[in-house]
């Protein structure tokens, strides 16, 4: 769940019954009950719910509320689940991308310029499936992470501490918990993916205060262009000259580009060029850079439409097409 509030009293009942102000707090919607207790004028919202929402739902959402709880969880969905959990890299990247997307359109449709991300934890996952070597047995009512008890274990490999260090509450039970990233046997579905006692993953919790501004402009790709005169092709071999757009800067990534000749039907006739623009040289003269292309030898024909093309190495998107005319007199007359 998200950050705890200050000054809040926290109470954790066991691993499925946590309270705060001793109000459950294990659904979304317990967890708007007990938001409101600290700030009445708050909400908490699936992301899914608000992804396809208009821009007047939005505004409707967000309008003259103080908090609102934005509740992400693609990485638990799918890593705690068998079938999936091979696939919880891919939706680290796409929350990571889903997030950003949020902020970037409560910023534009909803008037919101203040943003707090966090999550509860992280995971542990091993390319080898998970083994008895790598838990812990015999903890009564433990949680692969933990497990709340009167006394602290005294076992080899379990550290302790008091649970009201925690909660800042007065409570005389501990909080038993594997060192390292070894776990507590516990009844889960993950064989590669899994929660680990003390490890930084679990013990080291994100927290990013983004501020945004309605005139930020986005990021973008650095941009090339050709500077040569270039009309025609009249021999096997050219040489030319483009030019990185911009400097690399804030807002203007680094890019790599795949640069070659193709007939109007897709077909390529010329060796492929790579270029990486990364150049943060204010003088344009400086971003200038010189490639040279082999020709197919086979015969032209002149009447027809061939092009230059640039493609952007990371998206696949043609970035521009320059029309040229073939006309190399001797191609193919060789044979080879």
């Amino acid at each position: 769940m998200a950050a705890l509030l200050p000054h809040r009293n926290y109470t954790v009942v066991d691993a499925d019954h946590a309270t705060v102000d001793e109000l459950p707090t294990i659904d979304l919607p317990q967890r708007e009950v007990a938001l409101q207790k600290a700030r009445p004028l708050s909400r908490a919202v699936q992301f899914d719910e608000i992804r396809g929402m208009s821009v007047e739902q939005l505004r409707g959402v967000f309008a003259r509320q103080e908090v609102v709880y934005v509740y992400h969880n693609q990485i638990d969905a799918r890593g705690d689940k068998f079938n999936t959990q091979n696939e919880v890299f891919n939706a680290c990247e796409e929350a990571v991308d889903e997030i950003a997307w949020l902020i970037r359109r409560l910023t534009t449709s909803a008037n919101t310029s203040r943003f707090i991300v966090t999550s509860d934890h992280g995971f542990i996952y091993k390319r080898e499936k998970l083994t008895d070597g790598d838990k812990i047995g015999g903890i009564s009512k433990a949680s692969q992470r933990y497990a709340i008890a009167a006394t602290p274990e005294t076992d080899g490999g379990i550290g302790s501490v008091p649970l009201s260090a925690i909660t800042s509450g007065q409570d005389s039970r501990v909080v038993n918990f594997p060192l390292g990233s070894d776990l507590f046997k516990a009844p889960g579905s993950g064989q590669n993916y899994a929660h680990g006692g003390c490890s930084p993953q679990e013990m080291i919790i994100p927290l990013l205060k983004v501020k945004t501004e309605k005139a930020h402009k986005e990021t973008e790709p650095a941009k090339i262009a050709l500077v040569s005169l270039l009309n025609k092709i009249t021999n096997l071999i050219a040489t030319l000259d483009f030019v990185q757009t911009e400097p690399v800067s804030d807002v203007v990534k680094e890019a790599k580009y795949r640069v070659y000749f193709v007939t109007d039907s897709g077909e390529k006739i010329s060796s492929e060029n790579q270029h990486v623009a990364d150049s943060k040289e204010k003088d344009t003269s400086r971003r200038v850079f010189r490639l040279r292309f082999s020709f197919k030898n086979q015969r032209y024909d002149n009447t027809r439409r061939y092009y230059l093309v640039a493609i952007d190495d990371k998206t696949e998107m043609e970035v521009f097409r320059h029309e040229v005319q073939m006309d190399i007199a001797f191609a193919g007359d060789f044979g080879f």
